[in-house]
C-alpha cells in the first residue's frame, strides 16, 4: 500500500497507464500530467492506493475510494492498470486481494467500466464481478457510456 508521501509513485504509474491504454480511461493524460503535489496528496486523503511490483519495477496499480452516498461496506475500484507484459498472470487479482486485506470490513467492490472496453469487462468477469444493471453516460458529451460491475465476498 502506498502512503501520502508516495504520491510521486502513484502519479508516475497513473501517467504510464494513461499513455499505455488511453481508451480504457475517462481521464486524459494531458489533464492528469498537470496535477501537482497538492492534488495528489488530496487524492490520498480519500483513496487507498496499492501497487504490485516485480522486484523494484511497479507492474500494477489500483485504488479504492469510499463514495459518500454509498454504504460503508462498499468501495469503488479506480485507476486500475497492469503492465502489458504482466497481464493474464494474476497481478490484478493480487492487487485486488491486497485492497481487500487492508479493508476487511468491505464486502462489496464496484467498478465502472466503459461499455466499449470488452477486454476489461472480460477480466472483471473472470474475477467474479457481475453487472449491476446500472449505466451512466459520460459527462464529456462523447456519447460514451459506463456500466457498473459488482463483486461481493
Amino acid at each position: 500500500m502506498l502512503g501520502a508521501d508516495d504520491w510521486p509513485i502513484a502519479r508516475e504509474v497513473r501517467l504510464r497507464a494513461l499513455k499505455d491504454s488511453p481508451s480504457a480511461y475517462i481521464a486524459d493524460y494531458e489533464v492528469e500530467v498537470t496535477v501537482g503535489e497538492d492534488g495528489w496528496r488530496e487524492r490520498f486523503t480519500r483513496m487507498r492506493w496499492v501497487v504490485a511490483r516485480d522486484e523494484a519495477r511497479i507492474i500494477g496499480l489500483a485504488s479504492s475510494v469510499r463514495v459518500l452516498d454509498r454504504p460503508p461496506y462498499e468501495r469503488h475500484i479506480e485507476s486500475v492498470w497492469v503492465d502489458p507484459r504482466y497481464r493474464r498472470t494474476g497481478v490484478l487479482r493480487a492487487v485486488l486481494a491486497e485492497l481487500a486485506a487492508i479493508e476487511p470490513d468491505v464486502t462489496e467492490w464496484r467498478v465502472w467500466v466503459l461499455d466499449t472496453n470488452a477486454v476489461a469487462r472480460q477480466v472483471y468477469d473472470r474475477l467474479g464481478f457481475s453487472p449491476t444493471g446500472e449505466r451512466q453516460l459520460l459527462e464529456d458529451h462523447s456519447g460514451r457510456c459506463e456500466i457498473r460491475l459488482r463483486f461481493c465476498r
